[in-house]
């Protein structure tokens, strides 16, 4: 066989033994890919149903839960829920799988938290959404940066904010944080007759919701 025809049957039959009876150059290794399930609605429901508060976290000083959803823990939260509401109805929204559950304790006072299990959205993105989207209406809604709120221990990322009310009969000033830890984001809402006071009282029951949130 002249050289031309041998090097065009190596170049067509590559992982044969060539012409000359050389051995063929080995195979190229085989490579794995792994991919990993997204979490069932299920799942992401044990999940914030573990980060969310227990119902006698303020049972202490008489708060008692005043409504939960969905109503009993055998239920799997609402998927697709709003994360945040600001600005008087702009809705913040994981934009991806979501299970939601929330609980609100009445009593001396009023709190309510709401807690988002996702699929593999970071809570920072979400955390730092609300800050970035409340600057749109700062102007408008006496929105404040609650800055004497430190980052709780456990914590990845933090905001903390109050604004007056659009409803002044339920209370005239709100006060609200938002927790994140990798896929998780709590929001806890804390009211009061005043600005002062709703900051006050949301430092004095944050606390309560940071060990189960960083234990999820």
């Amino acid at each position: 066989m002249n050289t031309r025809i041998c090097a065009a049957v190596v170049a067509v039959v590559a992982l044969t033994a060539g012409c000359a009876g050389e051995p063929a150059a080995a195979p190229p290794a085989a490579t794995t890919t792994t991919t990993t399930a997204a979490p069932t609605p299920a799942e992401l429901n044990e999940r914030a149903k573990a980060a969310i508060a227990p119902p006698d976290a303020f049972a202490a000083v008489g708060g008692q839960v005043k409504t939960n959803t969905p109503a009993t823990d055998a239920e799997i939260g609402a998927e697709g829920q709003a994360v945040a509401m600001i600005c008087g109805g702009r809705e913040i929204h994981a934009d991806g799988a979501s299970v939601a559950r929330s609980r609100l304790w009445t009593g001396r006072t009023t709190v309510f938290q709401q807690v988002h299990a996702m699929a593999d959205r970071p809570a920072a993105v979400l955390v730092k959404g609300v800050e970035t989207g409340l600057a749109a209406c700062a102007g408008t809604r006496s929105v404040e940066q609650l800055t004497t709120l430190a980052k709780p221990e456990g914590v990845d990322d933090f905001y903390a904010y109050c604004e007056a009310t659009l409803d002044q009969t339920v209370a005239p000033f709100a006060c609200y944080a938002y927790l994140g830890r990798g896929t998780l984001i709590s929001e806890v809402i804390m009211f009061g007759r005043t600005k002062a006071e709703a900051g006050a009282e949301l430092a004095s029951v944050l606390p309560a919701f940071v060990p189960s949130f960083t234990k999820a």
